[in-house]
């Protein structure tokens, strides 16, 4: 018997959630990288309903998508099967905490097929992992590409949307308004671009995942004055994220962004918070090179070795 397809639904290989990340707060994505190498395990709720939902989601539209185009559905797991897999395989978000979500997430699915249950789109592609050229500014190390992983990519009407799935403990009026000035949004309509006319723009599929369900599609309005400057948006960060990975400097050395908005946020604390205030070893001084990260670097950590 041939084994069923289990969709990956995680970040794409060079994406934008760390460029973002450094945008908002390089000490932030210093903190990231040290989680990273630990092999942290998280125990958020959020994250596991999201990751549960997308595996769902994904699921659901690959077996529309071969309805559709007359195909066997069943060469994919349904998606209840593939969320009940998630806890055993996915490495970076505690099992038991996914369990505990499974039951809020399955009731918001079938919610969601009630709600969709005549919509009338054609599937072109799940879980798309794109590469997106952007113009170069010549830096040191700079990536000559970013690639995205779009959710659900849809024909209606004969134009085309890139829908991106995201879990909500309550869907407010200000979901559009947040998610159409991210950096990953805007990577997406940059992509986009190269359609032309048939593109018809970003969808975010929002689900509420809660006591009460509810379902919303709202579109995502364009930002041009943000879109025209991300290509010198990315090349800047980028950049200076890399520089500090290669340091070597450890994350509480790494430039902060010390304010009530990023350090507390708007859904709760940054999850780094408390690391930010542990004291600096006094061997260390207050000077911070302008260019000289490398150089900067090394200097730093020959005086924390002695």
């Amino acid at each position: 018997m041939t084994e069923k397809i289990l969709i990956f639904t995680g970040q794409s290989p060079n994406g934008i959630h760390k460029t973002e990340t450094a945008m908002l707060c390089l000490r932030r994505r210093g903190w990231d990288v040290a989680d990273e190498h630990a092999a942290v395990v998280r125990k958020s709720p959020a994250l596991a309903r999201g990751v549960l939902l997308h595996a769902g989601l994904a699921h659901y539209y690959a077996r529309l998508k071969c309805a559709q185009t007359g195909t066997d559905p069943d060469a994919y797991y349904t998606p209840e099967e593939a969320i009940s897999r998630i806890p055993g395989m996915e490495d970076s978000l505690c099992p038991v905490v996914l369990r505990e979500q499974t039951p809020v997430v399955l009731k918001a699915l079938a919610g969601y097929y009630a709600r969709w249950m005549h919509d009338k789109v054609r599937v072109l592609a799940v879980e798309q992992v794109v590469t997106i050229p952007l113009p170069g500014f010549g830096g040191p190390g700079e990536p000559p590409e970013k690639t995205a992983r779009i959710d659900l990519i849809v024909e209606r009407g004969g134009r085309i949307f890139f829908w991106d799935h995201k879990s909500a403990g309550r869907i407010t009026k200000r979901h559009p308004w947040f998610y159409a000035r991210s950096a990953q949004f805007l990577l997406l309509r940059w992509f986009g671009r190269q359609l032309a006319d048939k593109f018809g723009g970003v969808v975010l599929n929002l689900v509420q995942c809660a006591d009460t369900t509810d379902y919303q599609r709202p579109p995502l309005d364009a930002v041009s004055g943000l879109l025209t400057s991300l290509p010198a948006s990315l090349s800047y960060y980028e950049r200076q994220r890399l520089a500090f990975e290669r340091s070597g400097l450890p994350a509480v050395l790494w430039p902060a962004v010390p304010s009530e908005h990023t350090c507390q946020g708007r859904y709760s604390a940054c999850a780094h918070a408390r690391k930010c205030e542990t004291a600096v070893p006094p061997v260390i001084d207050t000077d911070w090179p302008v260019v000289d990260i490398a150089g900067y670097a090394k200097k730093l950590l020959g005086r924390i070795d002695r």
